[in-house]
C-alpha cells in the first residue's frame, strides 16, 4: 500500500479568508463596542463574550499553523512571481518575546507562529471605552513554556496580518 504524503495542503482563497475574517474580528470590536448601551444585559457585549475573543484565538491558531507549514515547506516561495513579491516587501518584526527575566527580543513573523502555535494561553488585549463595552485593542498575549523555562510574547495583530497577507 503506498503512503499518502502528509504535507499540508493550502487552499489560498481559505486561509485568506481567515486572514480577512481574523482582522474583522480584531479591528471591527471598536464599531461593535461604540454600538453597545454599555449595561451589564447588551446584546452586543454578549455576542463579544460568546464569540469575539474565541474565534480570534481560533483564526489566530489556524493562521499560524498553516502559514508556519507553507513557510518551513519545500514550496516556499511558490514559485518566482511570489518570490519576487516577498522580496520586494521586507518582512517586519510582528511583536516581542520575554524568556524568564532576561530583556525583549524582537519576533519575526515565523517566531510569532511557533509562539501561537505552541502557547499555553492566549489573551487579547482589551480597552476601556467610556460608557460602553470593552474592545480588543488590537494585541495579543501569549503565555507558554520551553523545557523549564516561561516565557511571554506580545504580538501587534495588525502586523501579524500584514505579514500573513505577505506570504501568500
Amino acid at each position: 500500500m503506498n503512503a499518502f504524503p502528509t504535507a499540508l495542503l493550502i487552499e489560498r482563497p481559505l486561509i485568506y479568508a481567515s486572514i480577512y475574517e481574523l482582522s474583522t474580528i480584531v479591528f471591527g470590536s471598536e464599531g461593535l463596542a461604540k454600538l453597545s448601551t454599555g449595561d451589564d444585559k447588551d446584546e452586543f457585549d454578549k455576542l463579544r463574550v460568546r464569540h469575539e475573543i474565541a474565534q480570534a484565538s481560533k483564526l489566530l491558531i489556524e493562521v499560524a499553523v498553516v502559514l508556519r507549514n507553507l513557510i518551513d515547506s519545500d514550496s516556499w516561495p511558490m514559485d518566482p512571481i511570489h518570490e519576487i513579491r516577498v522580496e520586494r516587501r521586507p518582512e517586519i518584526n510582528v511583536g516581542v518575546v520575554r524568556k524568564g527575566s532576561k530583556n525583549e527580543k524582537v519576533l519575526t513573523f515565523r517566531q510569532a507562529c511557533n509562539k501561537i502555535i505552541h502557547a499555553e494561553h492566549i489573551s487579547f488585549g482589551m480597552k476601556e471605552m467610556p460608557g460602553k463595552m470593552k474592545c480588543l485593542n488590537g494585541s495579543v498575549e501569549l503565555h507558554g513554556k520551553r523545557n523549564k523555562d516561561t516565557w511571554v510574547a506580545d504580538i501587534q495583530v495588525a502586523d501579524f496580518i500584514r505579514m500573513a497577507v505577505r506570504q501568500l
